[in-house]
């Protein structure tokens, strides 16, 4: 009877390629991951209470442009204090968490 053998990765992970890219691009990339998954919950709490863009847009009193860049998942320059409101309006809680990185296990 023939036993696979572990395949062996090639080439650097992720986490160490983005390590390489620079401080920089590691941030953007971070936060653009955190704000992308904030919008897909954003608009499917909006999406399950019936709320339009437009609704959304005159619960918060803002204008046109801060809420495309409120559901804008690649722009990553909204405050805290909007998103605070936001979740506020929407009468919802939100949280910000710093977690450890998970450790992969290697096969040997």
């Amino acid at each position: 009877m023939k036993t696979k053998k572990p395949s062996k990765a090639v080439g650097s992970s992720f986490d160490s390629w983005l390590a390489e890219q620079g401080e920089g691009f590691k941030t953007e990339v971070i936060a653009g991951a955190m704000k992308r998954e904030f919008v897909m919950k954003l608009r499917a709490m909006m999406k399950d209470r019936g709320i339009g863009v437009n609704a959304l847009q005159r619960m918060i009193g803002t204008g046109p442009s801060q809420m495309q860049r409120l559901l804008d998942p690649e722009d990553i320059s909204i405050s805290l204090k909007s998103i605070a409101k936001l979740l506020a309006v929407l009468g919802t809680t939100g949280q910000i968490a710093v977690e450890p990185k998970r450790s992969k296990r290697r096969v040997a």
